[in-house]
């Protein structure tokens, strides 16, 4: 499935209707450079410029919506498509015998789904993708990035304690993480050991009982991200996030009695109550504590010696 990015939108872009008004609206031709200007005034019409637009995506309506949450709340969301030309290198823009090659075949597009929502009287962006220069031109093309993103979305920056005590309730606390909400499967994590450059991965449906896992949650080692299943009554979210708010959905998501793309409907609940949900619930249980994060810490760590002692048949007491 996708992988998504959230922005979240100044305090100009109040709603959704300044978002059609302010963002939507925002069309940009730009004119091909570095091409001899006898070959660009014989080009005609958008041949001799780089279109970038808010489009239809697919047969979604372009009118303000409604999707209802799993506590049964309504938020207001807008689909649309990013549409972004840029041209390729220079060299690669002209054929053998220098002519200007058709425009289709001289410029990149991106094409990338785009849901805009409310919650909390802030407005939000899902681009679906990670991938930094699509973004970049996004950015650049169709926001007024300067006075219309919030350079540091803190709201989506996720604590990496959270991951740990994710992992806590998972083991601990029988999956539970409040009523009707619940931890299916912790499937991955990603982490970093001594610092940025040197990473950690694990990957396994029952990631938690990994030797290389237990080992890394001993050694108190920085979490980057978690793939988990969460469920909510009837709803199944199964997707991996990192620090970043970062988002790669995966196939196990269910989404009850929902009109909307899987896809769709996935990531709107997981930025819009799932993430905030699990956030707060973090924050106010009072019996999670570093005290418990290093009593938890140190019983896994017990584990990881006890599993290497006995596949090395080794006594205990003579280390």
């Amino acid at each position: 499935m996708s992988s998504t990015t959230i922005l979240l939108l100044s305090d100009e872009i109040s709603n959704l209707e300044c978002v059609i008004e302010q963002v939507l609206s925002i069309r940009v031709e730009e004119e091909l450079k570095k091409v001899p200007v006898n070959v660009l005034y014989k080009l005609q019409g958008n041949d001799r410029f780089l279109i970038s637009e808010w489009r239809q995506f697919e047969d979604y309506s372009n009118d303000i919506c409604k999707l209802t949450m799993p506590d049964g709340a309504d938020i207001r969301i807008l689909i649309r498509e990013a549409y972004v030309e840029t041209s390729r290198q220079l060299k690669n823009m002209f054929d053998k015998e220098g002519h200007l090659l058709p425009k289709v075949e001289r410029i990149i597009t991106e094409n990338i789904r785009t849901v805009f929502f409310e919650v909390n009287k802030k407005v939000y962006a899902i681009l679906y993708t990670t991938y930094s220069t699509s973004i970049k031109k996004i950015k650049q093309r169709l926001f007024n990035e300067d006075l219309q993103i919030e350079a540091n979305n803190i709201d989506y920056s996720i604590n990496g304690e959270l991951f740990y005590w994710l992992l806590y309730i998972y083991e601990e606390k029988n999956r539970l993480i409040a009523e009707r909400f619940e931890i299916e499967a912790i499937a991955g994590f990603l982490g970093n050991i001594a610092d940025e450059n040197h990473k950690i991965k694990g990957e396994s449906v029952d990631t938690p009982s990994l030797l290389v896992t237990k080992a890394f949650v001993s050694k108190y080692h920085p979490f980057r991200a978690l793939d988990v299943m969460l469920k909510y009554d009837d709803y199944r979210l199964n997707f991996a996030f990192n620090d970043l708010g970062e988002c790669s959905l995966n196939s196990g998501c269910r989404i009850p009695n929902s009109t909307y793309d899987k896809e769709i409907s996935s990531a709107i609940i997981i930025y819009a109550f799932i993430i905030p949900l699990l956030d707060k619930l973090f924050k106010n249980d009072k019996d999670w504590s570093s005290q418990k994060k290093k009593d938890f810490a140190k019983n896994v760590g017990i584990e990881v010696i006890k599993e290497i002692a006995t596949f090395h048949g080794i006594n205990l007491k003579d280390i």
